[in-house]
């Protein structure tokens, strides 16, 4: 009797991929062009701000533009961005550079979200000083998951990217999504 020997460890692998489906992975990579126009169509144009007594203002965001990237602001880094912020009833229109963080987290239906998450917005105000309205700003969400139908030679197929990571790098954003294929409903 012939006592067993190790597999390889190669062997092994081949063995596994043969029999376990490979999942398939697709990046893409955002640069500043390119997401100033998903900005454009995703950030607000205004933000209405509740005060004491049922008073309230209106933060006016106009000309959001990214200006940089910076990779070390926080885990997922994040952009810096320039726009002109306006709130009529205090009589304020001023220029600002907010930066904002590249956020991961769980959208309600438990798959990943991301989105830029005001970090700081510096108003200098003349009898206030400066003040910090960035924790009155909204999240704006980016490349939210959807899918769509490809015509196959076996009919219709859905494909549906689901989100996975996000990184800043010096001059872009890459998302990472495995990519999920099912058929299409009818």
């Amino acid at each position: 009797m012939r006592p067993s020997r190790p597999m390889p460890l190669a062997a092994l692998c081949a063995c596994l991929m043969a029999v376990i489906p490979a999942a398939a992975r697709v990046d893409v990579t955002v640069d500043a062009d390119s997401l100033n126009d998903l900005l454009r169509s995703m950030a607000p144009d205004h933000v209405d701000v509740a005060l004491a007594s049922g008073r309230s203002v209106t933060l006016q965001l106009q000309d959001l533009k990214v200006t940089g990237f910076d990779p070390s602001a926080g885990p997922n880094g994040g952009v810096v961005a320039s726009l002109r912020l306006k709130v009529p009833e205090l009589g304020i229109d001023i220029p600002v550079e907010p930066r904002l963080g590249l956020e991961m987290g769980q959208a309600p239906d438990g798959t990943k979200a991301c989105n830029l998450k005001f970090q700081k917005v510096v108003l200098a105000l003349p009898i206030a000083g400066n003040v910090d309205v960035a924790p009155l700003m909204p999240p704006l969400p980016v490349m939210p998951d959807s899918s769509w139908i490809v015509r196959s030679a076996r009919g219709n197929v859905r494909v549906k990217p689901v989100l996975v990571d996000a990184k800043t790098g010096v001059k872009s954003i890459r998302f990472g999504f495995d990519l999920t294929v099912g058929p299409a409903s009818p």
